[in-house]
């Protein structure tokens, strides 16, 4: 599919304000994780920025599988430490109205069951435009290891949007195009602290080495690399922790230097592609 889109941010000002958590206080909360003290799950402020960060996180929901748009911040709020210590989650309205907390992934967001699969999401948004090179995500719970080579049906299946300067969309990628360019890798198939399976997702291997981003969104596939249907309601995924992020290069005007970017007017390529190894390259 080739579509010119650009990224749909909500406004802060309308930003639903609930529980708020702070930073300080979250960044205490994960140095007690990484000792390995339990944790109960926290909803966190919407934006929330983590300790020290040069990005905030956003939690969405209603989005459209796949190409991540229609989606709305406004009823949702980034969690932690649901299903793991230290795991960023999405808590959404159910069709009822009622706060569910969730990871990132499919459910129903009909009153009718089966009728309306949205995605919950987890938008990042960078303080100023950051070099794809060596900028990647931390992923967990996909309850695979080394030797699996698809996301699990019954499971959860990532996809995610990437976003060049102003917000220009430059690709959505589903779970087929993140196995074929061999982007995610496998980190740990049981972090000790964690308790789960932990993966490497690389955007230089989705967009290049040489692009300006200013953020990127992490949603679920209705299927996985092979094409099987995921369920609804999914058993969802969770992010970690957003790696690199170093400050792009923006030369003087008449300058000769190549501009770390593919940022300005891009396409979205959306391939599916059918490969069998969802792990590392």
């Amino acid at each position: 599919m080739l579509i010119i889109a650009t990224m749909k941010t909500p406004s802060s000002a309308h930003l639903p304000q609930r529980l708020p958590f702070s930073a300080t206080a979250a960044a205490l909360l994960l140095a007690f994780t990484s000792l390995g003290f339990a944790s109960p799950t926290i909803e966190l402020d919407q934006p929330y920025v983590p300790a020290g960060a040069n990005y905030s996180i956003t939690a969405l929901q209603n989005l459209t599988p796949l190409t991540l748009d229609g989606g709305t911040a406004m009823g949702a709020n980034p969690n932690v430490n649901l299903e793991f210590q230290g795991g960023f989650g999405v808590s959404y309205l159910n069709s009822e109205g009622k706060l569910t907390d969730f990871g990132i992934g499919l459910y129903d967001a009909s009153c009718a069951p089966g009728i309306q699969t949205a995605s919950t999401g987890l938008n990042i948004d960078f303080s100023q435009l950051v070099s794809s090179h060596g900028l990647s995500a931390t992923l967990g719970d996909f309850d695979l290891n080394g030797s699996s080579t698809d996301a699990d049906p019954s499971k959860v299946a990532p996809t995610i949007s990437i976003y060049g300067n102003s917000g220009v969309l430059l690709g959505n990628f589903s779970t087929a195009d993140i196995i074929a360019d061999h982007a995610a890798s496998l980190l740990t198939s049981m972090d000790p602290i964690a308790k789960t399976d932990l993966w490497k997702l690389s955007l230089d291997a989705l967009v290049g080495p040489n692009a300006q981003i200013s953020g990127f969104t992490l949603g679920a596939d209705t299927h996985n690399g092979s094409g099987s249907l995921m369920a609804v309601n999914s058993d969802p995924y969770f992010l970690v922790s957003v790696n690199g992020g170093d400050c792009a290069m923006v030369p003087e005007p008449g300058s000769a230097f190549l501009i770390l970017s593919a940022g300005l007017g891009a396409l979205i390529i959306t391939r599916r592609r059918n490969r069998d190894l969802f792990s590392s390259k």
